[in-house]
C-alpha cells in the first residue's frame, strides 16, 4: 500500500543520502491524485507542487511505475528540480532500496527510457535487446500498452503537454524532451562503475 511504499522509499533515500551528498534527507511521503483518471488522460503520472511542498501521484496507473514516479516526485520535493535529474535520482534510489519490487520498478523504469532512446537510434539492434528479455517482463510491458491505449490520443494530453513543455522551458531545461535525458545519466553512471 502507499504508506508501506512511502516508509520504503524513505529508507532507501536515508540510505543513499549517505552516498550522495546532494540528496537531502528528509521523511515525507507522496500523496495520491484523487483525480488520477483524470490526470491519466493529461498523460501526467505525477506532480510535484512547489507551493504546499507536496508530492503527489497518479495512483491509476499500472503498479509498476507508481514506485519510480513516487521516488522521482519525492526527488523534487528534496530540492532536485530538473526532470532527467529527478528520473536519474528516482532510479538510484529504487535500485538502492532494500526491497526487491522497488527495485525492480527503478530497473524497469530505466530500461523503458534506455529502450526508447535505444529504438530512435537503432531500430535493428533495439529489437535484439528485447528479444533478450524476460517473458514476464515483455508481458507487464504490453500490460502497460494496453492500459495506455485508452489515454493515448486526446486532445487534453496535447494541451497539457504544451502546457507543461513550456513551463519547463521557462524554467531554462529543453522541455519535456529533459525526462528522457536520464538515459545519458544512466548510461554515464554504468561507465564509471566499470
Amino acid at each position: 500500500n502507499l504508506n508501506e511504499l512511502n516508509r520504503r522509499l524513505n529508507t532507501a533515500y536515508a540510505e543513499i543520502s549517505r552516498e550522495y551528498e546532494f540528496i537531502t534527507h528528509v521523511n515525507s511521503r507522496v500523496k495520491p491524485i484523487l483525480l488520477s483518471e483524470v490526470m491519466s488522460y493529461m498523460h501526467i503520472t505525477g506532480v510535484y507542487s512547489f507551493f504546499t511542498g507536496e508530492a503527489n501521484i497518479n495512483v491509476n496507473f499500472p503498479d509498476y511505475t507508481i514506485p519510480y514516479t513516487a521516488a522521482h516526485e519525492l526527488a523534487h520535493q528534496r530540492g532536485i528540480a530538473r526532470e532527467d535529474e529527478a528520473n536519474f535520482v528516482a532510479f538510484l534510489v529504487c535500485i538502492n532500496s532494500d526491497d526487491p519490487y522497488i527495485r525492480y520498478c527503478g530497473y524497469l523504469n530505466a530500461y523503458e527510457y534506455v529502450a526508447n532512446a535505444l529504438y530512435r537510434a537503432d531500430k535493428e539492434l533495439y529489437y535484439k535487446a528485447v528479444a533478450h528479455l524476460n517473458t514476464e517482463v515483455k508481458a507487464e510491458m504490453a500490460a502497460y500498452n494496453d492500459f495506455y491505449d485508452k489515454y493515448r490520443e486526446s486532445t487534453v494530453s496535447e494541451v497539457s503537454g504544451t502546457i507543461n513543455n513550456s513551463y519547463l522551458q521557462s524554467q531554462g531545461t529543453p522541455g519535456t524532451v529533459s525526462y528522457g535525458m536520464v538515459v545519458d545519466l544512466t548510461v554515464a553512471y554504468y561507465k564509471a562503475q566499470e
